[in-house]
This record gives structure tokens, sequence and C-alpha cells, in this order.
């Protein structure tokens, strides 16, 4: 997708009176749409500029043209902004340049409306177009785009927007301008997270009392009020809303809160919180509009004070636990001081193989903090969803959250919309009883409506709530029973039909509702294989057009998530679009990129097996559950219990899938610290795949190998030895030398042998394994490491003089563990110490106490002072000085 580009023209004209704010003001805009923090615009033209500063009629007109070509051509949004002079002659607005005369046309002066037209007609790719007007006689541009833009613009489906400084009124010494980069830079608490047009008409009213702003804006079809999400000028830079910059609720945030009306029991709420309450539920209507609220003080700033809450997760369907944890603690990064270190410390001390994400994230790192912080830790929940199979595990984290004597520093206040908080400890439940004023909805009597679209809105004012009714004014009242719709001619009557608009765009969101806010670049993909828009622009066309209907995060940008606010019913089974956006996940998320940290690929872990399922590709869909693993062993471990159970009432429990599932689920019990649970599983599992797979099915030597494998985890070495050394037969007759499952039995008998107590027989082994297992898996894979290590490992305690290339196989070791772990994490300090007995048994003596040295003092920092490897480090420090 293509850029934020921005031009700005400041001119004088030479035959009028000189603009004292030129070029001032116009640098002032340019400057702050330019800032990355602020507008995130670069550039419009080809060679850096952004700012033409007295142009003639022709150096305008083509820059203006290149701005426009290069913005279709990589489809990028385009602002422009004209300071300067203005005149118009028979209601046609001109722009004036250095060289432009009296009497104004279009050989000597720029005409604004026609030639803009004439640009969007030719460049139909642009990605939205904002024009920003400071003139004198400005208004009429306005006027004029309204009623000579439309059909051109119309007939190309593109989205603009307009903002003038005047309505037919002489712009006032640039107030339009400067207010405009003031805003800009400054933000507003009163604001949206984005700062948009609509926005700052209102602020540049009451900034510039002498010239009234005139705001235009098309969805592509129509004119409409709000104008288009992604046409935003900045980042609104309000300390207010610092708190929420990146969070994916503050687009909904937003709109909960716009017009809000704080109910009554606001007060007692944050009283409650503040005076050392755990837990507080809401419930009743506009609750979750509350939590939104607490997060945005400014629209109740009499009852919340500034930066109330540490944060705000508003969880929702399509969301793992896994990402609920990794948000929160993003939040409680930014916004308490004490977080980050606390969190670096507790992931380099702790053992959190056992924990799941939220432990790992959040809990841990609370508790670690404590003693640090005295000050409580507010924290806001709207619980309206997540994926299934991780909602107990939600509601036991928050209850450990609300429960535990360790984390009592941590205030919470929620609204549970899914009904599953039941367990959690509050202190105090609030029914939000009354609702907030509103404006009183038209009296309509009972009557029957005189037309179907009367009925239809007569309708809608039945059943909607109170002050919520958007239909016409009730007609007169007349006599009779209720009507129905069929008591009305439809051949005279437009009739609304109550479901989903057409179009692949529309299907694919509502398909998608369930799954989570799906990434644009994913959307735009999809619809492309269903013939439908098939270009980022185009698709945000289609959004632009739903307005309200749809939910934008980080709109206009390339990191865009889209969501409907409702999902329309009787749309739902749509053949097909799982296959389609299975596909379309592994072309823009392929899983060979599968560590990526973009929005594709967090959808793609979440979902891609869920379609690739639904499409009836179940082979597919477990090997993507496989390849797009979590790097938490418990999250793996629980989403393939979820799996086995649904793959074992779907399939059969004796299905050689189902056999694959309780497999995954098995191993990842072992890797999540469960050695004998792993093992029982793995022994219960082992004579049904006897039974129903081949003898060389690889998914069969598979469990063998990892029954061995937790025998050894659970020192039952002898027993580890055995059975490795039986399995590698098989596996090299099944399935070949060089097959990884052979390979990797090899090296297993070799640490098992090991373990046993042969180091010699093990360091052997393993050096005969190194050049086949290069060769077959090649020098970078995982199990070529591990041969690695456990060489190291025997060389450092029982070779006297180590060969020259062990060194360097150390050191390659060392980088890539390097690449995974921090230098204090316990495993590194492991390797480091081993590497080191190399380092000296080459002959390098000082290099090696001067590294053991520093490994002392991060090992004390991090184990203790009393820890095992501190007093091995220090016996080597002894050992090696002596001997130097």
């Amino acid at each position: 997708m293509g850029e934020r580009r921005v031009l700005v023209i400041a001119s004088q004209c030479e035959s009028l009176n000189l603009l004292s704010f030129l070029p001032e003001a116009a640098k002032d805009v340019a400057d702050a749409l330019l800032d990355e923090g602020v507008g995130g615009c670069v550039p419009a033209l080809a060679d850096g500029r952004h700012l033409l500063v007295d142009p003639t009629m022709v150096q305008l007109d083509d820059a203006v043209t290149e701005a426009f070509e290069r913005a279709s051509e990589d489809e990028a949004t385009l602002f422009i902004a004209l300071v300067g002079h203005g005149d118009y002659a028979e209601e046609d607005f001109y722009f004036l340049t250095k060289d432009s005369t009296d009497p104004v046309n279009s050989r000597n002066s720029f005409l604004l409306a026609q030639r803009i037209k004439e640009l969007l007609g030719r460049y139909s790719l642009l990605d939205g177009l904002v024009i920003l007007l400071d003139t004198c006689h400005a208004g009429m541009a306005a006027q004029q785009a309204a009623t000579r833009w439309i059909k051109i613009v119309g007939e190309a489906g593109k989205r603009f927007e307009v903002l003038t400084a005047s309505d037919d009124r002489t712009a006032a010494d640039g107030c339009f301008s400067r207010s405009l980069a003031k805003t800009l830079r400054a933000g507003s608490p009163e604001l949206g997270e984005r700062v948009r047009c609509p926005d700052l008409k209102r602020v540049v009213s009451g900034l510039c009392p002498n010239q009234t702003a005139v705001h235009l804006a098309f969805d592509g079809v129509r004119t409409v009020e709000k104008g288009d999400q992604g046409l935003w000028l900045a980042m609104n830079a309000s300390d207010a809303w610092q708190p929420l910059r990146g969070n994916p609720a503050a687009t909904e945030i937003e709109r909960l809160t716009a017009g809000y009306v704080a109910p009554p029991e606001l007060e007692r709420i944050i009283g409650l919180l503040l005076s050392g309450a755990r837990c507080v539920e809401v419930t009743g209507y506009g609750s979750d509009a509350l939590i939104a609220a607490l997060a945005r003080p400014a629209v109740a700033a009499e009852d919340i004070p500034p930066k109330f809450l540490h944060a705000v997760l508003f969880v929702k369907a399509g969301q793992t636990l896994e990402q609920v944890a990794t948000e929160l603690a993003r939040q409680l990064r930014r916004s308490v001081k004490e977080f980050g270190p606390a969190e670096l410390l507790y992931l380099e001390t702790a053992d959190v193989q056992s924990q799941d994400a939220f432990e790992r994230a959040v809990l841990g790192p609370l508790r670690t903090m404590t003693a640090a912080r005295t000050a409580p830790i507010r924290l806001a929940f709207l619980l309206a969803g997540v994926i299934p199979e991780d909602r107990d595990r939600l509601f036991g984290s928050l209850r450990t959250l609300t429960g535990d004597r360790a984390l009592r520093g941590v205030r919470t206040v929620f609204v549970d919309q899914i009904g599953g908080t039941s367990g959690l400890k509050a202190a105090e439940t609030v029914y939000l009883s009354a609702l907030p004023a509103a404006p009183e909805p038209a009296v309509w009597p009972d009557y029957p409506p005189e037309s179907l679209s009367d009925w239809l809105d007569y309708e809608e004012f039945r059943t909607v709530s109170p002050g919520q009714y958007t239909g016409s004014p009730p007609p007169s009242p007349q006599q009779g029973a209720p009507p129905s719709p069929g008591d009305y001619d439809l051949d005279d009557e437009e009739v609304p039909v109550p479901a989903a608009p057409l179009g692949a765009v529309n299907e694919l969101l509502n398909f998608a509702y369930g799954s989570g806010p799906l990434p644009l670049n994913i959307l735009v993909a999809a619809s492309r294989r269903l013939d439908g828009p098939d270009r980022p622009s185009k698709v945000r066309d289609v959004l632009a057009q739903l307005g309200d209907d749809v939910m934008r995060i980080q709109p206009g940008t390339d990191a865009e998530l889209v969501q409907l606010t409702t999902a329309w019913y009787g749309y739902l089974d749509a053949p097909g679009l799982p296959g389609i956006l299975a596909d379309t996940i592994e072309e823009v998320a392929p899983v060979s990129e599968k560590d990526r940290d973009t929005p594709e690929h967090h959808y793609a872990r979440t979902n891609h097996a869920e379609y690739l399922w639904l499409a009836g590709r179940h082979e597919d869909a477990l090997r993507s559950l496989d390849d797009r693993h979590s790097d938490v062993p418990v999250e793996n471990r629980e989403r393939w219990k979820q799996w086995s159970s649904r793959v074992a009432l779907e399939l059969g429990d004796g299905e050689p899938l189902t056999i694959l599932c309780r497999a995954r689920e098995a191993t990842w019990t072992g890797k999540s610290g469960d050695a004998a649970g792993a093992l029982a599983q793995f022994e219960a599992l082992l004579p049904i795949a006897e039974t129903v797979l081949a003898a060389e099915d690889p998914e069969l030597l598979s469990i063998r190998n990892n029954v061995a494998y937790q025998l050894m985890d659970l020192k039952r070495f002898e027993e580890a030895r055995v059975a490795f050394g039986a399995l590698i037969p098989e596996t090299r007759r099944a399935l070949g030398a060089d097959d990884r499952e052979t390979i990797h039995a090899r090296h297993l008998f070799a640490v098992a042998t090991g373990k046993c107590g042969d180091g010699d027989e093990s360091l052997r082994l393993s050096w005969e394994l190194l050049p086949d297992a290069e060769r077959a898996l090649g020098e970078d894979d995982e199990i070529v490491g591990h041969i690695q290590h456990n060489i190291v490992f025997w060389s450092a305690h029982g070779v006297a003089h180590p060969p020259p290339e062990l060194l360097e196989i150390y050191r390659r070791i060392l980088v890539r563990t390097r690449g995974r772990l921090n230098d204090r994490h316990p495993d590194l300090l492991e390797l480091r110490f081993l590497g080191t007995i190399l380092v000296a048994k080459d002959g390098q003596v000082g290099e090696a106490l001067a590294e053991w040295t520093v490994q002392l003092e991060q090992s004390i920092d991090v184990l203790g002072e009393r820890h095992d490897h501190v007093a091995k480090i220090r016996e080597q420090l002894e050992f090696w000085g002596s001997a130097g």
C-alpha cells in the first residue's frame, strides 16, 4: 500500500496586496503534516519537495499533476494545502499564483475544482484526497466542489474531503493555517484518537471567529457528514490520548464516548477504586461506555481524574489468552515505570516453562514489582468475547488477578458481557440503573402509518432504545388496527432489504466477524479472489461507504484492521469462503515467515487452521496448527487439547488425525514441564497408534521417540537408552538414514548414553553423528546445534586437550543461543561456563579468567550467592588462577 503524501502551496500574487503570514503559516502546516509522530506524511514530489513558495501558474499545475500521478501509481493518500489569494468569476473559484492577473481565467490562474476534477478522473487509484484551503473567497471553492466534483468523483468511486477557511468571505490573516498547525501539533483531549477534518472544522470555528470553516466530505457515492476514517490529518498529540496510543480498543473507546453523559453511579465507582476496592463489576445499560470513559477522562473531567487507568482491554471474539496478556503487558510497560524492569527480572530468574501466557507476561511481573511500588495499579476490562477454548483460562487468570494477596495493589473494574466472571471476587457490583440523559424521542401514537416507508420507521421506533430512533418524523395519526408490510402496495415503494449489502468485501467481513479484526491486506487479497475490489484503495472506498457499520483500527495505514460492528445475519453460511480465506492467509502471511511481527501473521496464528478445517482440508489445518505454534509451551498444550477433543468428536477417537492431535498435546505437555503427564499420555496413546497406524508410519515412530524422551526427562536414563537404541534401526529402515527422525533418535541415544555415565561414548557418538547431520539437515539446523552442544558439554568435562575446531563449534552455538536468550539467562550462563572451560584448555587462560569474572558477577545477580552454578565458577577461578 502507498504512503500519506503532502504538498503545500504558499503563494503571493504580485498584482495583489502582500500576505504577511506567508510563507511561515504554510510552512507550519507542512511541518506538522510531515512530523512522523503527528501527520506521518512524506513529500508528494519525487525530488523531495513538500512546500512550493510563490510558484507560477505552470509550476503549480506541474507540481499538482505530478503529486496526483505519483500518488495514483503507489495508491497513496494525498493531502494538498493551498494558502494564499483566491478569487472567483461566475462561481468558478481560482487559486491565484505569483503571475496571476486580473481578470482571472483558466490561462493565468489555477481553476481549482475543474483541475482537480480532471486529475481525479485520470489518476483513479488515488487512495483518498484531502484539500486544505486557506484563501479569500475559499468558501466558493467548497460550494463549487459540492456541485462540480461530485459527478466525477462519484463516477470514479473516490473519496475526498475539503476543509476551507471561509464561506464566501475573505479569509482573515492566515488564522486558519496557524490554528490548523497548532491543533495538529498540540492535539486536544476533546478530539478523537486521530484528528480529522470534521474535528478541525469545530476547532477552527472557535479559534477564528472572523471566519467560518466549511467541511465537505464525499465517500465515493454520496456526501457524508463524518467523512472517511482513513483520511485523518494527525495522531492526537494530547497527553490525554497518550495512554491509549496503540491500543486496539482506541477506535471503539472513541465511538462509545461520543457525546458521553456520565451516569450518577460514575462518582461511586471512582470512589470505590480510589478507596481501595480491589474489584468492581459494572452492569446495566451503558456499562461498556462507562469503561470507555474511564480510559478517556476528558469526556467526564469533573468526575474522572487524568490518566486514571493504567491499562484498558476490550476482550473480543477471536482473541486468544496470549493476545490479551501480550496487550496488557504492553500497556503496563508504558504506564507503570516499574513494570518493565520487573518483567525482565522475572523472565530471567523464574522457571516459566510451566506457566501460561498470562502468568508469564502479567501476573509474574506484577508480583515481582510489588515491593518496588506502593501506588495502586488500576485496570479495566470489557469482557465481550474470547476464542472458546481460552474462555475458562481467561476467567481463571482474572480470578488470580483479583484474589491473589500478592497482587492486592491492583484495582480492577470490569464489565462482563459473556457471563464468565461469577467466580471473581468482586468487592462491589454497581448497577447503572438510570439511562444517560438524551433527547426525548418523537411521540408516535399507536396507529397505522400511511405508507410502507412510514411503517418501517414505525417498527424501528417501537423496537429501538429510547433516544436512539433515527427514522422520519411520525405522520398524522389515523385510526385502525396495526398494519403489516403486506397491507401496502410494494410496486410504488422502495423496500429496504434488512441484510448485508452485496459485494465481496461485505461477505468477507461478515463471515470473519467472529474471528477478530481482519487485516486489510488479507481482506484485499481475499476480495481479489472473489473478483471483488482488488486494490487497497478500492477496498477502502467500500469501507468508507460502510461508515459507522465498520470498525477500523489504525485506519489508512499499512497495519489497518477491519471488523463489522455487528454481523449481518443471513449471510453467515458462505460456502467457499473458508478456503478462500485460508489460501489468502498463506499468500499474505506464509508459514515460512511465521515469526514476523505483523497483523497478518498474528491473524494467521489464530485463524489459519480454523479456516482450513472449515474448508474440509483437515490435514492441512493440523499442519498449520503445528507450524504456527506459540513461543509459550502451555499455550500450545491448551490449543492442542481443545483440538484433540474437537477432532475426536468430529472424526472419531481412533482416526489417524485424532492420534496426531493427542500426540501433539502430549508433546507440549512435556515441553510445559510435566514429563510424567506427557509419558502417561504417550504410553496410553501408543497401543492405539500401533493398532491404527502402519509400523513404518512416521507418526508412530515419533510417538515411540517421545516415550523414550520423556523417560530420559524423568531421569530413567537406562530405560531411555534402551528405547532409543531399539528405535534407531526401525527409523532408519522406515524413513532412511538421513531422515530427521533417524538423526534425532541417534542424537538422543548419544545423550542418554552420557546420562548413564559413559561420557566418552556419548562424545564419540556425537562426533560420529555430526557430519551426517550437517549433510542431511544443514549446519544451521536446530538438531545440529543440539549435537554440537553435547560435544561441547562432554569435551569440557572429560577431554584434556579439545580439538581446535571445537572452539569454533562453541562460538557458533553461542551466537545462535544469544539470538534467543540474553546473557543473564540461566541456560546461556551454563553454556558460557562450559565454553570458557574449552577456552582455558586451549591455553587462553587469561581470557578465560576474565570471562569467568564477568560470569560470576552476573550469576550472583541472577541466581544468588549460594547457587551451585556460582560455586562452579569459583572453583574454576581458583583452579586456573593457581595454575596460571
